[in-house]
């Protein structure tokens, strides 16, 4: 069937085997003593007696850690607006924009989402493109949907300058939430942010190749995570001195470009080399594929070159084509990292005239009927069979007869 999701499943069979021994052979055995480390057994014949001490190996912990990775969270002011009309006056209500995936974010252990768009804790005023601003309700919503950490490096990282960045990692901060890619100052970078699930420690970092033109000042403590391939691998390596798991996040590649670029595969490589687990790719607004990179070592990394946009109001067809990437990590001591129960969800961001009512659907609830319906068809190809031909030439959906 052409629509039926990418799914890809790590698992290992273990086979054991016993051996008989005869009933003339069999003599009786008696267990006099048990401790952590050892079996002591006495077994009796007519003749002697004799004692035997047999090593056991304490049981073998594996411990899994579930993932979902979101696109880009891009909020023009068509999205923002619509809240704002829908919280009649209080506020800003987000709901009906998510709707349509929101049993999506909070299935896993660890929700990560690319936030696109700063939150400068309600000290200006909501803003779209070129330089974007979103309302506190917006993060907020996002948490409560089941989003646990927020990266944050991105090329609009700097749209509200130092002021509007030390008002974003105040939303973030006063809130408890992870944010990752900007930091206040070196000490603040320096302190890898970290999750715990079930003693399992996951590591998030996060770059972007952009700033839009834009640097910080000469004269600001404040950081952003830059893409240097050098201090992204001295990080990964410091990163899973203190984690099993490291999750790296990368806002690169050529906007609307759906083409993986040589030296994001080299680069993606290195990163996975230093000790990376998972790659999650941003920014150019059209998905990529997904994949899984093996090492030198044996070991073998995700790779996601880019999610596209989880919701937007863009104007081209393969931007509102997004997805959700499920996987998880199975951790084991002494044993490399395994990559199980690769999941794609696509996602569709719907509209109708005029960039009104923006809404997300699962591909699995978007009819050709309401293809045919999106407001994007005055500005760009788009229908059923657009969507499906498009995750089709990315590997995400198996293709049709």
């Amino acid at each position: 069937m052409r629509n039926r999701l990418f799914a890809a499943v790590l698992s290992a069979v273990f086979l054991c085997s016993c051996s008989a021994v005869s009933e003339e052979e069999a003599v009786p055995a008696v267990i006099t003593e048990l401790t952590d480390t050892e079996i002591v057994t006495s077994v009796t014949t007519e003749e002697t007696t004799v004692t035997t001490t047999a090593a056991t190996e304490p049981p073998v912990v594996s411990k899994t850690v579930t993932f979902t990775a979101l696109g880009d969270n891009l909020i023009h002011s068509s999205i923002y607006n619509q809240a704002a009309r829908r919280a009649g006056g209080n506020g800003y209500d987000f709901e009906y924009a998510y709707a349509g995936a929101a049993d999506l974010f909070d299935k896993a252990d660890i929700t990560v989402l690319n936030q696109e768009t700063l939150i400068c804790n309600d000290i200006f005023e909501p803003s779209t493109y070129p330089c974007f601003n979103s309302p506190v309700a917006l993060g907020d919503y996002m948490a409560e949907l089941g989003v646990d950490v927020f990266t944050i490096a991105n090329n609009h990282t700097l749209d509200k300058g130092v002021k509007g960045l030390t008002a974003c990692l105040d939303y973030y901060d006063e809130r408890g939430m992870i944010r990752v890619g900007a930091y206040r100052n070196e000490a603040d970078r320096a302190d890898i942010r970290v999750m715990e699930v079930d003693g399992v420690t996951v590591s998030f970092l996060c770059y972007t190749e952009s700033l839009n033109g834009l640097s910080l000042p000469a004269d600001t403590e404040l950081q952003i995570g830059r893409f240097d391939k050098d201090t992204i691998i001295e990080e990964i390596i410091a990163a899973k001195e203190i984690s099993d798991i490291c999750v790296v996040s990368l806002h690169w590649g050529t906007e609307n470009s759906s083409a993986v670029e040589d030296y994001q595969r080299q680069a993606a490589l290195e990163f996975a080399e230093a000790g990376a687990d998972v790659i999650i790719g941003n920014h150019p607004h059209v998905l990529r594929e997904v994949e899984l990179i093996g090492t030198e070592d044996g070991r073998q990394a995700l790779c996601a070159y880019s999610l596209g946009n989880l919701i937007s109001a863009q104007s081209v067809g393969t931007n509102l084509i997004g997805g959700v990437l499920n996987f998880n990590v199975t951790v084991e001591e002494n044993k490399d990292n395994i990559i199980g129960d690769i999941e794609f969800i696509p996602i569709v961001t719907h509209y109708d005239g005029k960039f009104s009512n923006v809404r997300l659907y699962k591909l699995s609830d978007y009819t050709p009927e309401m293809a045919n319906s999106h407001g994007v068809r005055s500005m760009s190809k788009f229908d059923h069979d657009y969507i499906l031909d498009y995750l089709e030439s990315k590997g995400l959906i198996e293709e049709g007869p």
